[in-house]
């Protein structure tokens, strides 16, 4: 087992004051604050931060402190469960060698919400993008973008659009309503049902027009198909 002791040592950038091993090295709890402005405060191992600590920086002209991040660590790298908070919003999820890896969720300062699959900083993998407009994207991304097979909800407009993206552009897909009754500014343009009305009796009707010609010995071409479609109704279903 190895022996700790209290320490405390300056060097040109930092001053360190805890725990150390018998080699003098950080090992076990101990804060390092640094000229730059940034503070250490948790545990260490061979000298580098190993477990769980906590980053200060303090804040520009005041003696106040602002956390950067709170969670475990790994050779002086952000590795496994943790807290960071960006000038834009905060994360909390799964870190890995210094990056957000595995789940997470990210809260932005602007409303949006971001809860999913993450690797090498990004979203990468299934997840789920909620917009402060109220819209909302389930689906796929790669390298940070929709990529992939997705849902995406206008909640403005009451649809719904299926399809697959490619580097954040949806290349093709459709659209249906959704929820369209209970929405603040529905689409003025819903969408029809689609469906073939009466076919069987229109096609029937068409086919005894056809046969009535046949016997009469006419000839049928192309362009006479569409003579017996008229006043049948299916030059108005086909058109």
């Amino acid at each position: 087992m190895k022996t700790k002791r209290l320490a405390s040592f300056f060097t040109k950038k930092s001053h360190y004051r805890g725990e150390v091993d018998e080699k003098y090295r950080k090992c076990g709890l101990g804060v390092q604050k640094r000229t730059n402005g940034w503070t250490y405060e948790g545990q260490w191992k061979d000298g580098l931060r190993n477990g769980y600590g906590i980053l200060y920086r303090k804040m520009a002209d005041m003696e106040l402190c602002e956390k950067i991040y709170v969670g475990d660590w790994k050779n002086n790298r952000k590795h496994g469960l943790g807290i960071k908070y960006f000038k834009d919003g905060k994360y909390l999820g799964f870190w890995s060698c210094g990056q957000r890896s595995g789940h997470g969720f990210m809260w932005f300062d602007n409303g949006d919400f971001y809860m999913g699959e993450w690797a090498d900083d990004v979203y990468e993998g299934l997840g789920i993008m909620l917009y402060i407009s109220g819209d909302r994207y389930h689906g796929e991304f790669h390298t940070g973008l929709k990529h992939g097979e997705g849902l995406y909800f206008h909640s403005r407009t009451g649809q719904l659009q299926r399809g697959h993206w490619c580097c954040g552009i949806c290349k093709m897909g459709s659209i249906e309503d959704w929820n369209r009754n209970q929405v603040v500014y529905p689409t003025i343009y819903p969408l029809p049902e689609v469906k073939l009305g009466d076919f069987p009796e229109v096609f029937l009707a068409w086919m005894d027009k056809y046969a009535i010609h046949l016997h009469n010995g006419g000839q049928c071409k192309p362009e006479d198909i569409t003579g017996f479609w008229s006043g049948s109704g299916l030059d108005a279903m086909l058109s």
